[in-house]
């Protein structure tokens, strides 16, 4: 439990420092300068779900045992339709959308999933048993 705290924390500092940053950057551009606490609690409750999605998929032995697909695919099971849910509480999407738009999404969506088949297919399988005795050389030396 302490190690999945530990990752939770982790991600959850870098996707909300990443995003609060990039919000900022948008809301000077546009002219407006600012952003409400209501958005920041909302966007923080994203990061949140992100990084207990993301930890619970890619870094639980339990589920990695099962592969990379099947993590991928448990975390767009579990985060897409979240953070499609809370761009529509923060105000992200004004409005059901278009077709185009989302089409537009679905098929951003699908590509980076096939991006990620063809990663996988064609450069980690080769490297998985290297990288894994890697990565547990560099964990136990943390801790």
């Amino acid at each position: 439990m302490g190690e999945f705290l530990k990752n939770m924390r982790n991600g959850l500092a870098f996707s909300y420092s990443w995003l609060v940053l990039c919000c900022v950057i948008v809301s000077l551009i546009n002219g407006s300068g600012t952003i409400s606490v209501l958005f920041l609690v909302k966007l923080f409750v994203l990061c949140l779900w992100g990084a207990a999605a993301f930890t619970l998929c890619f870094l639980n032995g339990r589920v990695q045992k099962k592969g990379f697909l099947f993590c991928l695919s448990l975390f767009y099971l579990l985060f897409i339709p979240a953070e499609i849910g809370m761009f529509y509480l923060m105000g992200l999407f004004t409005s059901a959308g278009s077709r185009l738009q989302w089409i537009l999404l679905g098929a951003i969506v699908i590509v980076c999933y096939l991006g990620c088949l063809l990663i996988d297919a064609l450069i980690m399988k080769r490297r998985a048993v290297l990288y894994t005795e890697k990565m547990k050389e560099y964990l136990s030396t943390k801790e």
